[in-house]
């Protein structure tokens, strides 16, 4: 993904490949037919004449006859030049042109008539070279013609690339858009502009799908308010017989009633969260102070856990920091990673390190791959943890350690506005 390159580097980058071929290509081709239209015209000019001139050799006349400054005709094939008989069998007929090493250039033709010795083959040979170009003319011409292709080319090229970003400009804007922090509410996008069809169908497709996404969020939200704002009244009355039970002199009943206060101070704790959660909304967010203070109030719940499971626990604050977020959410993050460690690590150990950047929860207990006996909390406070993180575009993983355990990391973002104090 991150060698992924823009639709318009990708359209610019084919043309430009492919033209550059096509204009090499092309020029090859231009070259070629240039000879190849030279030769073919000197050898039909040369069939048209000849036999005019062969005439001659029925009047008297016979051997080699200069014609003009250019054409010679032979009677017999022995007194032409050697090196066109080297070229030529001697029962040949027909036009043919041959280059040489020199750069000379010459076109012959042969032909069956009645001389005064009989019917024989005779010959016309014409220097070619003489009216054609010469080689500086033609790398003139070429040079000509190069340039007015590469002109062509280079137009064309800003064309190209002048409508490649057009194309993919309402696509880049897509793109932005889907990225941009606004996209939470999941409103339907549009884009200004000239759009193409597919582009409209993409469109059409994803405004379809962020409003299902919508209402399946509204519908999340809703059914999380509902939910949340019932259990208060159970929480109520439950608190007020806890109150009741209080004034009894039973100690087990002061006991039991102090366990029932807890968890149900927890579970408010929980009824809250989720109703920060489900309002989706940063009205909520301030900037907290992390000291060991505040580290500690969260932590002490656990106490009474720490000491039942027999667990080692070891907390490091590496300094006092202030991070722009909601103080139950954030006291959430950590007490569903120490639930889950301590809970995983009997007779273990669990640490709890703290830093302006990220938390980890390490310990050594049962790991990902196991479920401690007697806890069916385990993944569930790991779901709240992933959420309240998705929140606040925080990286949240957990792996195992190469030993036994393993390791929660929760690291926080830029826009949490992490400053040390």
């Amino acid at each position: 993904m991150n060698n992924a390159k823009p639709m318009s580097s990708k359209i610019i980058r084919v043309y430009l490949l492919g033209a550059m071929v096509l204009l090499v290509f092309y020029g090859a081709i231009f070259y070629h037919t240039v000879l190849y239209t030279e030769n073919q015209s000197s050898e039909r000019r040369l069939a048209l004449i000849s036999p005019y001139h062969f005439k001659l050799f029925g009047q008297g006349f016979d051997g080699e006859i200069q014609i003009d400054p250019m054409l010679k005709i032979y009677d017999q094939y022995d007194i032409l030049p050697s090196s066109i008989k080297r070229r030529l069998n001697k029962n040949w007929q027909g036009s043919i042109s041959f280059h040489f090493e020199d750069d000379s250039e010459y076109s012959v033709f042969a032909q069956q008539v009645m001389t005064n010795k009989g019917l024989a083959i005779v010959y016309a040979l014409e220097d070619v070279d003489a009216i054609e170009w010469d080689d500086t003319e033609f790398a003139i011409f070429q040079t000509v013609i190069f340039g007015l292709g590469l002109l062509i080319y280079i137009i064309a090229a800003l064309f190209i690339i002048k409508m490649a970003k057009r194309i993919s400009t309402p696509f880049s804007t897509l793109a932005n858009k889907l990225e941009s922090h606004d996209n939470e509410k999941y409103t339907p996008l549009s884009i200004q502009g000239e759009l193409s069809l597919e582009l409209v169908q993409m469109l059409t497709s994803i405004n379809s799908y962020r409003s299902r996404i919508r209402d399946a969020f509204m519908r999340e939200q809703a059914f999380t308010r509902y939910v949340s704002h019932e259990l208060r009244t159970p929480m109520t009355v439950i608190r007020g017989g806890i109150s009741i039970l209080r004034r009894l002199d039973d100690e087990k009943v002061k006991k039991q009633s102090s366990r029932i206060d807890n968890a149900v101070i927890e579970m408010e704790q929980l009824i809250h969260t989720f109703l920060l959660m489900a309002r989706n909304e940063d009205s909520d967010t301030i900037n907290v102070d992390i000291s060991d203070e505040f580290i500690q109030q969260i932590v002490q719940d656990f106490e009474s856990t720490i000491k039942a499971n027999q667990v080692s626990f070891h907390q490091e604050l590496q300094c006092n920091f202030s991070l722009n977020v909601q103080p139950l959410l954030f006291a959430a993050v950590i007490k569903n990673l120490l639930k889950n460690a301590i809970n995983c690590s009997v007779e273990g150990n669990v640490s709890l390190f703290i830093s302006p950047q990220r938390i980890d929860v390490i310990d050594n207990g049962v790991g990902l791959d196991a479920k401690p006996r007697g806890y069916e909390g385990f993944g569930i406070g790991l779901n709240i943890v992933r959420d309240i993180c998705e929140k606040y575009h925080w990286q949240f993983n957990i792996k195992n350690n190469q030993g036994d355990g393993c390791t929660a990391s929760v690291i926080f973002n830029q826009e949490s506005a992490v400053s040390e104090l």
